[in-house]
């Protein structure tokens, strides 16, 4: 899979947004493209992993309870397609065990719902910039 940003200088960050709550995914999708991302929504991991420009997402945001699998499992499948950017994983299942599974699986960063729009925002920004920081859990 490319490199994602580097072949794009200039042009916003691509994130792509897995969220079975139709009206759940609707809001994340309309604040990330209203933040100024270039954001794509996917109803579950099945539809993602067989999209054809998976590979060119400079960030994923991913409902921890899909209808087809869960998003440990989903970024799990992602990585052995060779994705290797940032995802944040976002669960309404305040875990402690759940965020370290995340954590140790290849998540940057764990948000409970339900989100604030803002922390949200920055996280997503935090993580497309060349110098995205370490992992870390937010309540």
């Amino acid at each position: 899979m490319p490199a994602a940003r580097e072949e794009r200088l200039g042009a916003p960050p691509k994130i792509w947004i897995v969220e079975d709550d139709p009206a759940v995914r609707r809001s994340l999708l309309l604040l990330l493209q209203g933040r100024g991302f270039e954001a794509r929504a996917f109803p579950a991991g099945g539809p993602m992993l067989s999209d054809a420009e998976v590979g060119s997402a400079d960030c994923a945001v991913i409902d921890y309870r899909l209808d087809d699998r869960d998003g440990i499992d989903l970024l799990r499948r992602l990585r052995e397609q060779g994705w290797t950017r940032p995802a944040i994983l976002i669960s309404a299942h305040n875990a402690d065990d759940l965020a370290a599974r995340a954590l140790k699986t290849g998540f940057a960063m764990v948000l409970e719902k339900p989100l604030r729009e803002h922390v949200l925002v920055d996280a997503v920004a935090r993580l497309t910039r060349a110098d995205a920081g370490a992992a870390s859990v937010s309540r």
